[in-house]
């Protein structure tokens, strides 16, 4: 019963995870692909066709078990395509490489497919191995576009954690490499700068033996290309040592011996090169055994492509030392193996191969010897094809290389231009404001100067004009005694309105200092203060309970001189004054914002007088300091400027003016704030 009942737990805890996780690849199933391709990557050298075997499996599970996983698939499709590349059948290589692309595509195009991580950097793999393929091909213009959108493709610097990228940048420097020292024979421009980019990042350019060892070599074919022979002494040197340590050089024929093999091969036949570009380094004979020994490596390894060169690098050495018994022996080892010729897509090989053909003299008949004239012009044609190609090909991406480059520097000009334009625009447009302040600072003062000046100038005028009556009563002998001190009182009244005028006219003169105070207050100590009125004229101050807002000593001043200024020219009658609040605006016209103000904020002051009145041009000059309106002196332009102080300090619209009839009287209307 217990036993039934683990049964039953087990069941549901599996249905509701299976249920409940999110559905996505195994991880299980997932690590046997991963597994299965590991060890495909990692005999991909020693052993092309375990690489295959294991690739396959990957595939048929990945076919039967997991379809979803399109990483494991690509994987499996590019170790496949590698191990093809090393087994000279190209055929079936592109087939692999064109299977990546296909799968790539179908999962990007279709939203219900399943997600890949590493697709990017498999394509790039891909294509890698592709140029690989066309270089072999001599299609060397084709190879050249390839490794040129990849490096402008920006996958291989993402700089991801992931051993797929440090392989692919050890597969594109590598492939570039071949590409222009084997297949161009360095003839591009500026070939050493491939080499020192490759020998900076050297240290981060680490995958396995295999991957080390395969850029050593490329490395050595390129500075042996460029005429660094101990250099790339140095590099092959790299590779008997890492031979060394995989026991390959003390033991060989072990586990390994298919992947050292290769690269041991490759290995001596550079070793040989660079011996032969420095004669009398090292005897011929020992340098035609390098070769020799090369080829015999190539041999037991097994790929078509490299028996090839190790039989043409060792007979044309063999050649060039006079040994042309062994020449010959090294050709008819490989015919007898080969058999007739059939291209298999190594075209630059294979010319060299019809070269040693022709110049070893061992063809049996002149119609043999004529059939490889034949074949090895079909082969050169092909290969001038393509390099013109090529050629074309560099120019045109040089040419758009430099459109580019002018491109961007034209632009940062332009945009170094803007901003200079746009900041010289600034400075210019602060510097406008700076001036425009400046010169109203310069108006206002030369405002103030002249206005100054016409204080001063109306000051000596009006004190002439207002001191010399008094002047001449005081020098009358037969002046009474109380007609002098009235005399005195009026010229010590005028002293007094020029000492104000002053006081407010000057900047560091009198200061204004604003505060509620009753108006009738004003009222009472401007009747203590006036002159007395002429017999028949009635003063008559009316009661007030007004507030207003402003400087009270400054209002004392200006009701003084409006009282005793309509005293003066009243010779009958009577001079009023009262206190009315305005219905509306102050002024008649609107005001600033269009709206009438409250008649609240406001009292307005009327005096008013039964005297001789004004005319139309005393009232237009009535308040200006540069044109004083004959007897009215100084006492009027001063009640201007204390309502103009008050406006200047409130902001109100508070104003001053006359309305008069010339022979019938005149009002005195001040507006405050309140």
């Amino acid at each position: 019963m217990k036993r039934y009942i683990g049964y039953i737990v087990i069941l549901l805890f599996t249905v509701f995870y299976g249920c409940g996780r999110e559905r996505g690849v195994d991880p299980l199933r997932r690590s046997r692909v991963d597994g299965l391709n590991k060890e495909a990557f990692v005999n991909r050298y020693r052993d092309p066709q375990r690489c295959l075997d294991c690739s396959q499996q990957a595939l048929k599970y990945i076919h039967d078990s997991l379809p979803e996983y399109v990483d494991g698939r690509l994987r499996a499709c590019n170790n496949m395509a590698f191990a093809y590349f090393l087994m000279s059948d190209y055929p079936e290589a592109n087939q692999m490489l064109d299977m990546v692309e296909k799968t790539i595509t179908s999962v990007e195009t279709q939203p219900t497919a399943s997600p890949m991580e590493n697709g990017d950097i498999e394509l790039v793999i891909s294509n890698l191995l592709r140029a690989r393929l066309l270089q072999r091909n001599c299609q060397i213009a084709d190879s050249y576009r390839l490794l040129y959108d990849i490096g402008r493709s920006g996958t291989l610097e993402r700089n991801d954690d992931n051993l797929l990228y440090n392989y692919a940048q050890t597969e594109y420097y590598i492939t570039l490499l071949t590409l222009n020292f084997h297949y161009r024979n360095g003839k591009e421009q500026d070939v050493m700068s491939t080499i020192r980019e490759v020998e900076r990042r050297r240290e981060g350019l680490k995958v396995d033996y295999a991957q080390d060892m395969a850029l050593n070599y490329a490395l050595a074919y390129g500075l042996q290309s460029a005429g660094e022979s101990l250099k790339a002494l140095e590099y092959c040197e790299k590779n008997f040592d890492i031979l060394d340590r995989l026991s390959f050089m003390r033991v060989p024929g072990d586990t390994v011996s298919a992947f050292c093999l290769y690269n041991y091969a490759n290995t001596l036949q550079m070793t040989a090169s660079i011996c032969k570009s420095m004669p009398g380094t090292i005897p011929a004979d020992s340098v035609l055994s390098l070769y020799d020994e090369a080829r015999r490596c190539f041999f037991n390894y097994g790929d078509p492509y490299q028996m090839l060169g190790g039989v043409t690098s060792t007979a044309r050495y063999a050649l060039l030392i006079g040994d042309t018994l062994f020449a010959h022996e090294v050709i008819r080892e490989w015919q007898a193996l080969r058999g007739t010729w059939t291209p298999f897509a190594a075209p630059k090989m294979e010319l060299e191969y019809f070269d040693l053909l022709i110049r070893s003299n061992i063809a049996k008949s002149p119609a043999e010897n004529r059939r490889w004239y034949e074949h090895r012009y079909e082969i050169q044609e092909y290969i001038t094809r393509n390099e013109e190609e090529d050629f074309a090909l560099q120019n045109s991406l040089d040419m758009a290389q430099r459109r580019s480059r002018l491109m961007t520097i034209f632009s940062m000009a332009l945009g170094t231009l803007l901003v200079a334009l746009a900041v010289l625009a600034v400075l210019l447009w602060r510097n406008a404001l700076r001036l425009r302040r400046e010169k109203r600072q310069l108006e206002a003062a030369k405002r103030r100067d002249v206005e100054r000046i016409a204080n001063v100038e109306t000051c000596l005028s009006v004190m002439r004009h207002d001191v010399s009556p008094f002047i001449g009563y005081l020098r009358n002998p037969n002046l009474s005694a109380e007609l002098r001190d009235e005399v005195l009182s009026q010229l010590l009244r005028t002293f007094d309105n020029i000492k104000n005028w002053t006081s407010l006219s000057i900047p560091s003169g009198l200061v204004f200092s604003a505060s509620h105070f009753v108006l009738q207050e004003v009222f009472d100590d401007v009747s203590r203060m006036v002159i007395s009125p002429r017999k028949g004229v009635v003063l008559d101050f009316q009661a007030t309970d007004a507030i207003v807002w402003g400087d009270r000593l400054l209002v004392t001043i200006m009701l003084r001189n409006l009282v005793n200024n309509a005293l003066q020219h009243t010779e009958n009658g009577s001079v009023n004054i009262v206190e009315t609040r305005p219905a509306a605006s102050p002024s008649p016209a609107a005001s600033p914002s269009g709206q009438e103000k409250n008649k609240e904020e406001f009292v307005e002051i009327v005096v008013t007088d039964t005297g001789v009145g004004m005319s139309e041009e005393q009232k237009e000059n009535l308040f200006r300091a540069d044109r004083p309106s004959g007897d009215h002196g100084f006492g009027l332009i001063l009640c201007r400027y204390i309502v103009k102080k008050h406006d200047d300090n409130t902001r109100r619209g508070c104003r001053i003016w006359a309305e008069s009839t010339l022979g019938e009287g005149t009002a005195m209307h001040v507006v405050l704030s309140s």
